[in-house]
Order: C-alpha cells, then sequence, then structure tokens
C-alpha cells in the first residue's frame, strides 16, 4: 500500500537531541539544519570561524527530507527567461556558478567520504513537442553563446536514449543523484569534525543586531554573533518581511514500487537525469532498487486539512503520466507520494546575500526545485562573504536586483 505523505527519504533517530540553554557567542550562527544549512557549516568552519548551527526540527527534515534528492546545473527558469527577467550579466554569472557548484559538491561529497549515494549523469532537457522543439534550440544557442555546455540531440538521437516520445533534447553535463538526507547529515558531521556546534529541536524567536553585533534568540538561549546565515528555504516567520520577494508553490513526488524485469527493458538505460522543456515540466530520475522518481505538477498553496487528498490525487496523476511516457510500466503501483514547498522569485534566480535592512544576515533562500546545487554554491558564498573574501559576481545572487 502506497505510503501517502512520507517521503522516499524519511528517516527516523534515535538520538536525543543536544540541549541549547544559556548564553553563547559565536562568529556565525546557520539557522536551518537541511541541506542548505548543513553545508554553509561546513564551509564556513572549513574556513576557520566558529559556528554554531540550530535546527527547529532535526536536521534534513523539512524540504531536504522532501526533496527529489537531484543535482541539477540549471534554475527553474530557462537561460533565455533569465536574461530577460533579472539582466544578462546576472543570467550568466547565475548559470556559470551553477553549474561549478554541482561539479564542486560532487567532488566535495568524494573527497570527504560522504556516503550518500552520489552518481554524476548528465541531464537531459526534452522536448516532447515541436514547439518546445523550437524554443529549446534557441536555449541551446543561447548557452552556447556564453560559453556554456550545451549539446542537442536529434529526435532519433533522443529517442534512443529516453525510449519516449521527443522532437528532440539538450544534454548537460555536471549534474547528479544522491540522497539528500544521507547528504546533508555527512556534511554535518564533517562540520562538526572542524568544531561547528550543531542543536536540533532549537526555534529562532527573532534576530537583533547593534552596531557591532547581532543576537539569535531562542528559547532560553540567546547567541551573540558577528555572523548569520538564514538557510531557510523561504523568510519564515522570523524574517517574513522579505516575503514580498519570494513566490510560495507546491510541488508533487511519487516514487514507484519497483519494476520487473519486463518493464526494466522498456525505459531504456536509465543512465540520465530527466526534464522537459515545457512550461510545467516533470523531473524523472531513477533510485536504487529499480524504483522511479517522478516529480512535477507545480501549482498554488493550498490550506493543511487538503493536503493529505491532494499528495493523493497529484502522485496517482504523476502515476498515470509517467505510464503515458511509459507504457510497458502500466499498472505499477506508487510506493510512496509526497508534497514539497517550492519557492522562487519573480526573475526566477534565488536570493543569495545579505540583505540591507538585516546587518550581519546572510540570506540563501528561494531555490525552486534545485535545493542541493543552489544551496552548495549558496554556503561557499557564505564563507567568501563571512571571511571577507566576496566578488563582484557574488552581488548578482543577492537582493541588489531587488534594490
Amino acid at each position: 500500500m502506497a505510503a501517502y505523505g512520507h517521503s522516499y527519504w524519511e528517516t527516523k533517530t534515535k538520538t536525543a537531541p543536544r540541549p541549547l540553554k544559556g548564553n553563547l557567542t559565536a562568529d556565525v550562527v546557520v539557522i536551518g539544519g537541511g541541506f542548505t544549512g548543513c553545508a554553509a557549516a561546513y564551509t564556513l568552519s572549513q574556513a576557520g570561524l566558529d559556528v554554531v548551527l540550530v535546527e527547529a526540527n532535526r536536521l534534513a527534515s523539512g524540504s531536504t527530507e522532501r526533496s527529489i534528492g537531484a543535482v541539477l546545473p540549471v534554475p527553474d527558469l530557462p537561460l533565455v527567461t533569465v536574461q530577460r527577467t533579472a539582466g544578462k550579466r546576472e543570467a550568466r554569472v547565475a548559470f556559470t556558478e551553477l553549474r561549478r557548484s554541482a561539479v564542486d559538491l560532487g567532488s566535495t561529497l568524494k573527497r570527504l567520504g560522504v556516503r550518500c549515494d552520489y552518481v554524476g549523469l548528465p541531464l537531459i532537457v526534452n522536448a516532447p513537442f515541436t514547439n518546445d522543439a523550437s524554443l529549446l534550440q534557441k536555449e541551446a544557442a543561447a548557452r552556447k553563446a556564453i560559453k556554456l555546455d550545451a549539446a542537442w540531440l536529434t529526435p532519433a538521437v533522443a529517442r534512443e536514449i529516453l525510449v519516449t516520445e521527443t522532437q528532440g533534447a539538450m544534454r548537460l553535463h555536471d549534474a547528479g543523484v544522491l540522497n539528500p538526507v544521507k547528504a546533508a547529515n555527512g556534511l554535518a558531521a564533517a562540520a562538526r569534525a572542524k568544531g561547528a556546534r550543531i542543536f536540533e529541536h532549537a526555534t529562532v524567536r527573532k534576530t537583533t543586531f547593534t552596531r557591532k553585533d547581532a543576537t539569535v534568540i531562542l528559547a532560553g538561549a540567546r547567541i551573540v554573533t558577528r555572523g548569520v546565515v538564514v538557510a531557510t528555504g523561504a523568510p519564515g516567520p522570523v524574517f517574513h518581511q522579505l516575503d514580498r520577494h519570494v513566490r510560495s508553490a507546491r510541488g508533487y513526488v511519487v516514487v514507484t514500487d519497483p519494476l520487473t524485469t519486463a518493464m526494466q527493458k522498456g525505459v531504456g538505460a536509465r543512465a540520465s537525469l530527466y526534464t522537459e522543456a515545457t512550461e510545467s515540466p516533470r523531473f524523472l530520475r531513477w533510485l536504487p532498487g529499480n524504483r522511479a522518481l517522478f516529480a512535477g505538477l507545480q501549482g498554488p498553496e493550498i490550506p493543511a486539512a487538503q493536503r493529505e487528498i491532494a499528495v493523493k490525487q497529484r502522485a496517482n496523476q504523476l502515476m498515470y503520466e509517467l505510464s503515458l511516457r511509459y507504457p510497458d510500466i502500466s499498472g505499477l503501483p506508487p510506493a510512496f507520494g509526497w508534497d514539497l514547498p517550492i519557492v522562487t522569485t519573480v526573475d526566477g534566480l534565488p536570493w543569495i546575500g545579505p540583505h540591507r535592512n538585516y546587518p550581519f544576515h546572510f540570506f540563501s533562500v528561494a531555490f525552486g526545485w534545485h535545493g542541493e546545487a543552489f544551496g552548495w554554491l549558496a554556503a561557499r558564498a557564505a564563507a567568501r562573504f563571512f571571511t571577507d573574501q566576496a566578488t563582484k559576481d557574488d552581488a548578482g545572487l543577492g537582493f541588489v536586483r531587488a534594490m
């Protein structure tokens, strides 16, 4: 029976949380213990800073536990769109740095020995319809114009790889897949080894600041610091004044039962990540044990009371759509179905950087579907910012675009 409302990545921890009480000091406080927060804790402690990470629930819960576990070297929106909405320079920086971060994340996980099932794979962006193919060819040309990887695949070649309906596809290198929960916990362990102090079940109530420093205030504890990294995905209740800078939606994910031997022959080599050059793209990756993970159907937020019904409906819709792409798997039941928050911006790029109304703060929010690659980019940028090594390119990813 399908576990609706439960993520394939869910884990249960048996360790008692380390309590956070009293007054502390730190060079930098990281708010949020998902993938981005754990990555930031590692990069900051690696840079020699005294780091405290606080997580309201448990590490790698929330959006990390509900993600699709794909390291995607592209934002949610195409390059040609982001060039128009954010500007050509900002688009070039974001796309270039995101690709570099995807590559560096993979190499860092391997170097640290983090056992998170990371595998580097190409990303195939499919054009199911003729009009999509025309737009996708323009996207490939725009990428090549700024010296980014993009290979156009003819319909015959794309069909051989994808074994599904296609009018052509774009192949990008430097993508990958991983277990997001194991990756986050692995980076947290690496941060602890560098001296980072990590506290779970520690909810931030507010932050304050003076000309000299900032204070992170929790129930029963206060942390005085010279830096605060906000790695919460969305601004959240503590920084709700920034909600106007983001758009919140909800996406849906389904994981299938294992494919039979006959079904495996009908879905191709399964040696790449799949997405689509459509207005509402889908994402497909393959999991250990011959399971498929299929995601999409991004739509508006819905009331909490209706989420359970919506998850079941959307999960079964995704199963139906997957069977249309691969008829040989018709009848395969879902094993897991869940939803996740999708936080984006008007121009398609995240907010990574400081905000003039919040001295000593560095925000890492609004990553869309692409948490892992953008999360690592944000972690590296935060380390540069708090060691006075920020670059001009870093600024283009921050709130300067909104000022």
